[in-house]
C-alpha cells in the first residue's frame, strides 16, 4: 500500500498548499504557486507507478481498506473543516464502492 499512500500524499499535497495559499487573499501568488507546483512533480512518479498502484489498489483486503480511509482521514486538513468532511467522506465512499464493483465482478 506504499505507492498508493505516496500518490495520495501527493495529491493531499497540492491541494493542502493550494488551500493554504488561498486562505489568505483567494489569489495564488508566483512563490505560492511556485510551491504547489513543486508538489505536484510527486505525479510524475505517480503516473510512472500507475500500474503498480491499480495493483496495490486491488490487492487491497478489508482491514486495508479501514487503515487507508483511516489514514487519509488523518493525514488529509484543509482550512474549512465542512469541506474536508466531504471530502473525507467521498474518499471512503469511493474506496467502498471500489469492493463493490470488485465483489460484482468476482
Amino acid at each position: 500500500m506504499e505507492k498508493l499512500k505516496k500518490a495520495l500524499s501527493t495529491l493531499m499535497s497540492i491541494t493542502e498548499k493550494t488551500d493554504s495559499a488561498l486562505a489568505d487573499d483567494g489569489k495564488i501568488s508566483i512563490s505560492e504557486g511556485v510551491g504547489i507546483a513543486m508538489s505536484a512533480i510527486g505525479l510524475v512518479k505517480a503516473v510512472k507507478n500507475a500500474k503498480a498502484i491499480k495493483d496495490e489498489y486491488l490487492s487491497l483486503t478489508d482491514d486495508d481498506r479501514t487503515d487507508l480511509v483511516a489514514w487519509f482521514a488523518a493525514e488529509f486538513d484543509i482550512t474549512d473543516d465542512n469541506v474536508e468532511g466531504i471530502v473525507e467522506s467521498i474518499f471512503a465512499a469511493l474506496i467502498q464502492l471500489g469492493e463493490v464493483f470488485e465483489n460484482l465482478a468476482a
